[in-house]
């Protein structure tokens, strides 16, 4: 539907892939919406980088695609999510599940990752927002950047459970080739090593600031580990306001981490198309809740969410 994003953070991949051409536009909405209609098929995961990027295209996808029968899943920014109507357009063509890059709640980092779209942006009123449409979230978190000390772990997990993120994913800042942070790194002689394997999000290959490199690459297991602890898992499904939304946050949370080992049995056996009723009915329509005018009047004080 779209490719790239209109944004340009240091440690994104995105610009590398097309530096030096465009890095963000969209198809025709016809074309996208007779594309999904080819597809088999009620659950759909749209790839793009960042569907709600273009306004007017997703707006108007999102109106195309109302009378589809869809239930899909994608990926969008705080800002986005915030702005307009697009979200609420998402939610009615059958936006269920978002990919949301928090990543940071510190403004330097913020600021050295060149991610200021989540600058000065309530990251609670968001989380209100798409949990107040039946959206389900997958939270986006980096650690490593060069603000971070050793409580960024646990104040970043008991900022998701308190929210009730539904799943989290976290990383450990990786300079990928080809990116500003990469190359800025370079020049600074922070680079630790070029085996391209290690460079996957789970190790340290660069000079560490706060952190030393044992620290976060433990911190990052650590917050894993703690965040989907059964504990948690149902201390978050209960942060939701109706057992409806209770019960899908423990089944997706932990159904999707808990039993890692049974879905690699069904894709390495090609059987995973069988589970696509179960996730369906996962993703299928709750009934909203009417969001109140002031959605951040009531956002938890456990972190600064309003970086500034």
């Amino acid at each position: 539907m779209t490719r790239g994003c209109p944004h340009h953070c240091d440690f994104c991949y995105k610009d590398a892939f097309f530096e030096g051409g465009q890095t963000f536009y969209t198809q025709i909405v016809d074309q996208a919406l007779a594309e999904i209609d080819r597809l088999p098929g009620r659950h759909l995961y749209f790839l793009d980088d960042h569907l709600l990027g273009n306004s007017r295209f997703a707006k108007n996808l999102f109106d195309g695609m109302k009378g589809m029968n869809r239930v899909f899943q994608g990926a969008a920014t705080i800002d986005s999510i915030l702005k307009g109507d697009a979200i609420e357009k998402a939610a009615e063509a059958g936006l269920r599940s978002l990919f949301v890059g928090f990543e940071t709640f510190s403004p330097k980092n913020l600021k050295q990752s060149n991610k200021r779209q989540n600058l000065q942006k309530d990251y609670s009123k968001a989380v209100q927002r798409l949990h107040s449409l039946g959206i389900m979230i997958n939270g986006s978190f980096v650690f490593g950047l060069d603000d971070d000390g050793q409580d960024v772990f646990k104040r970043t997990v008991d900022w998701g459970v308190k929210n009730s993120i539904t799943t989290s994913t976290y990383h450990i800042l990786t300079p990928y080739p080809g990116t500003r942070l990469f190359k800025d790194m370079e020049t600074q002689g922070r680079i630790k090593t070029r085996d391209w394997d290690l460079y996957d999000t789970r190790h340290v290959v660069y000079e560490t600031k706060k952190l030393s490199a044992h620290e976060l690459e433990a911190g990052y297991w650590w917050a894993y580990d703690n965040f989907y602890s059964w504990s948690n898992i149902v201390k978050a499904s209960l942060g939701h306001d109706s057992a409806k939304h209770m019960l899908k946050h423990f089944a997706y949370s932990g159904g999707w981490k808990k039993f890692e080992a049974v879905w690699n049995v069904l894709i390495k056996s090609k059987n995973l198309n069988g589970m696509l009723p179960v996730l369906e009915s996962i993703l299928s329509k709750v009934k909203m809740k009417a969001p109140s005018q002031d959605l951040g009047a009531s956002a938890p004080p456990a972190l600064n969410v309003n970086p500034q």
